[in-house]
């Protein structure tokens, strides 16, 4: 497995959304990230390595009632999709 390349999956998976839209919790950037790798056949960078690239794309985390969050951002691809399938099951 290779390394990730943070940028690619940036521009792969996240997009900007309006402000009046929930942003992405951190455990779900995560997983996308998570997901993005398995795809890929990548093996994840550490933890602090994707929020240090996150945050030189020029996204900022917030705290909002006790949850840190990525306002501004929704997930996008395939990576999206696996994630999504594979944190609700329910809707196979």
């Amino acid at each position: 497995m290779s390394a990730p390349n943070h940028r690619q999956f940036l521009s792969e998976c996240l997009e900007r959304v309006p402000a009046k839209q929930p942003g992405l919790s951190d455990d779900e950037l995560y997983g996308l990230y998570l997901s993005w790798c398995l795809l890929n056949a990548r093996k994840p960078g550490p933890i602090a390595s994707l929020w240090a690239a996150v945050r030189q794309e020029g996204y900022l985390q917030q705290h909002r009632g006790g949850r840190t969050e990525w306002p501004d951002l929704c997930m996008t691809g395939p990576a999206a999709v696996d994630y999504i399938l594979a944190s609700r099951p329910s809707l196979l």
